[in-house]
């Protein structure tokens, strides 16, 4: 995390370097991605940024908790107790929609996730990195769990067999989706976007649904 002088950034300053890092880290990854050229690109030196970051992962976890932020990819636990069984599958797309009409608009934001989910062994091999992994796998898993067990409250997700598995199905065909989605950003308009998002959460759906 950072130092605590980092919140006292003026706040044009700081968002310019999240931003700016965050473009970096998602073109390039945590590894290849260059402390010296983000730091230059904001108009920040060195000893700046040692006030406000202990290294480079440090920035690069404040980066990925920036992005998180943002994106509100987990579904509030408030937002899904009130759905119903005719609302939860319609409420589950418009959720899923919103943080890629964010991708589209500003695409560093979901590149930036998912470079801190493709750290090398390497990397996780810091504490500070691994501990960002472990929060964010729990941060996602968290969310899907809970949209599942709401899911099977109302009878529409199986429960024959183990919430793991399933939670694995939904996170592997959402994180194809959306690896693809980042891919080919540039080539798509919005309906394109939001088709294939539906047809996304249709799949999910299909693979949950309870046997017949």
């Amino acid at each position: 995390m950072p130092f605590s002088r980092f919140a006292k950034m003026p706040n044009e300053k700081r968002e310019r370097l999240m931003t700016i890092a965050a473009q970096e880290f998602a073109a390039h990854g945590f590894e290849a991605a260059s402390l010296n050229r983000i730091l230059e690109e904001a108009q920040i030196g060195k000893s700046s940024a040692y006030y406000y970051f202990e290294d480079k992962a440090d920035l690069f976890s404040t980066v990925v908790n920036y992005c998180l932020d943002r994106l509100q990819l987990a579904p509030a636990s408030e937002a899904l107790t009130s759905l119903t069984v005719e609302t939860f599958w319609p409420a589950i797309a418009d959720l899923h929609d919103k943080p890629l009409f964010h991708a589209q608009q500003q695409p560093w934001l979901f590149g930036a996730v998912r470079a801190a989910e493709r750290l090398t062994p390497e990397s996780l091999q810091r504490e500070s990195l691994a501990q960002l992994a472990r929060s964010l796998a729990r941060y996602m898993m968290t969310g899907i769990g809970t949209t599942i067990i709401r899911g099977q409250e109302l009878g529409l997700i199986r429960t024959d067999l183990p919430n793991e598995l399933l939670m694995a199905w939904f996170r592997a065909i959402d994180g194809a989706s959306d690896d693809w989605l980042l891919a080919h950003l540039d080539q798509l308009d919005q309906g394109a976007m939001i088709h294939i998002a539906h047809q996304t959460i249709s799949t999910i759906r299909q693979a949950l649904a309870p046997p017949t």
